[in-house]
């Protein structure tokens, strides 16, 4: 049996002729003459090595093989069509996966904002989200585990790339019966001497750097007294007296009532979103990031 040649026209051509056993008709319903559909189904007939349609002058009928064939055809078809749809939605980036991690305090700003928008736009999307340190990140992207991923501070590292980045103005995070709380506004060298709560350096070397080169980079391990590994802890530590902090804008949402969040002067923080080198030539990511982007430029953060 020589099935090469056999296509999925073939199989099209077929399935019409056996609903309406009709020559004439089923090459109307094709936008066929008749005669290329007769060639069409001797061709198929000759591969299968078999008689689909018994023929008389005055019918057209199936034959025990046709009958089998109807029920294949039609299930090959349809998962024919059900497969180059979705590569047709993928191609476009609505069908995939999307894997994304963010630094917790990027959650505070208008990450969630486009997750919804992503969401609501492409349902298809297998999306999953992850928070992690900036730290954990970039190991994630340098590993491949995630597709992309947002985190404060610049990162040299030759194997990521980043696609969108940003600046956020700083708060320093000061209780609320401390005399810098009276201020409207702070500059960096006001905080300086003062016991600090912060996260360790490896969570976030970056933003880490950040925070050191406002107060100095010399003097700011000694000024941290009190660590800890999340925001929420952070305030937390500030409202009992255990130091004072700074932050990037968005973190000013948590426990307002607990302490007191003063802009710094002349002082940001910068956020991005990262990845591996080419990523962003993915169709999934693509449209993403291209959200995103949309998102943060409207300055809603």
């Amino acid at each position: 049996m020589d099935l090469q040649g056999i296509e999925l026209s073939h199989l099209r051509y077929f399935v019409v002729l056996a609903e309406e056993l009709h020559f004439g008709r089923a090459a109307g319903r094709l936008h066929m003459a008749q005669p290329p559909l007769t060639r069409q189904i001797q061709l198929l007939e000759r591969r299968l090595e078999c008689v689909l349609f018994e023929r008389s002058s005055r019918s057209t009928r199936l034959s025990a093989a046709g009958e089998l064939l109807l029920q294949r055809a039609r299930a090959i078809l349809a998962e024919a069509d059900s497969t180059f749809q979705t590569l047709r939605s993928a191609g476009r980036g609505e069908e995939g996966h999307l894997a994304v991690a963010t630094a917790p305090s990027l959650m505070l700003g208008a990450l969630p904002r486009v997750i919804q928008a992503y969401r609501r736009q492409y349902p298809r999307i297998a999306f999953r989200l992850t928070e992690m340190a900036s730290s954990a990140i970039l190991q994630a992207l340098r590993a491949g585990s995630i597709d992309v991923g947002f985190v404060r501070g610049l990162d040299k590292d030759p194997e990521l790339e980043t696609y969108l980045q940003w600046r956020e103005e700083m708060v320093a995070i000061v209780p609320k019966d401390h005399a810098l709380a009276r201020k409207t506004r702070l500059k960096a060298a006001q905080l300086r001497g003062e016991p600090f709560v912060f996260f360790p350096r490896d969570l976030g070397p970056a933003f880490y750097d950040e925070v050191a080169g406002l107060l100095g980079k010399a003097a700011f391990d000694g000024m941290v007294a009190q660590e800890a590994r999340q925001w929420s802890s952070i305030v937390s530590l500030v409202s009992a007296g255990m130091g004072i902090s700074v932050g990037p804008r968005p973190v000013a949402s948590l426990l307002p009532e607990a302490v007191r969040y003063v802009p710094l002067e002349r002082a940001t923080t910068t956020a991005r979103v990262a990845g591996g080198r080419g990523g962003g030539a993915n169709p999934v990511l693509a449209r993403f990031l291209a959200l995103a982007d949309e998102i943060y430029r409207s300055g809603s953060i």
